[in-house]
């Protein structure tokens, strides 16, 4: 009985802990994505959760501990259940992409500052020689080779357009995306969403489905199970 209690007792530590690591570290977020992680400092951050600086400290081991947290934050909730929900898919790639349409526009509407967070930090550090940069690139690899696989996969299969070099299709892919997440979120409560996110589809869909495919099959297949 004593054993079962300690069990539960440490399992509610772990609970709190977590809750409090990820209350700060959205604190940080939003603070990184309004001044800037050069902009922010760590009193910003204690000031801003309201905690104090030993308490950070408790934490994290410095403002580049907790950016490196926001980082791999965006790896675990988007890139990991992306890969893991396309790699659940039967069908082919026509059906893949679909699912990467529904996964990235739902994502992104339900955590839209991890998104956008992710990509203005990724602007302002890549190139700067900051340590979190090999993070960065390792992400956006893991990402872009994740995307370029399925171009080849649907470049075998004939519904994707022969033409296309895969790698540089995912990372047109990948930019396409981006630029889209930032003006949505630039633009929030000035647009139509779900006439936003059918425009993307669509220009997407048309810049590399093979003229082979019907473009209405595609639609068809992408507005599936929705």
């Amino acid at each position: 009985m004593v054993r079962n209690n300690t069990i539960k007792k440490r399992t509610t530590l772990d609970v709190d802990y977590e809750y409090t690591e990820d209350r700060i570290t959205g604190h940080a977020r939003r603070l990184f994505l309004r001044k800037g992680y050069h902009g922010t400092t760590i009193d910003d951050i204690t000031r801003s959760a309201k905690l104090t600086k030993g308490s950070f400290y408790w934490y994290f081991k410095s403002k580049e501990d907790m950016l490196k947290r926001v980082f791999l934050e965006f790896e675990k909730l988007f890139l990991n259940n992306l890969i893991e929900s396309i790699n659940k898919v039967e069908g082919g790639t026509l059906d893949k992409i679909a699912k990467y349409i529904r996964f990235a526009a739902v994502f992104a509407y339900y955590n839209p500052e991890l998104c956008v967070a992710f990509t203005t930090l990724s602007g302002e550090l890549v190139g700067t020689r900051h340590k979190i940069e090999k993070d960065i690139r390792r992400i956006y690899k893991r990402y872009q080779d994740f995307l370029a696989e399925l171009v080849v996969q649907g470049i075998q299969e004939g519904v994707i357009k022969r033409d296309l070099n895969p790698d540089l299709t995912a990372s047109v892919i990948i930019a396409f995306h981006n630029g889209i997440l930032f003006q949505w979120f630039m633009n929030k409560g000035r647009i139509d969403e779900k006439a936003y996110v059918e425009t993307f589809n669509k220009v997407l869909l048309k810049g590399i489905i093979s003229e082979s495919v019907s473009f209405d099959a595609t639609i068809a297949i992408k507005t599936k199970g929705r």
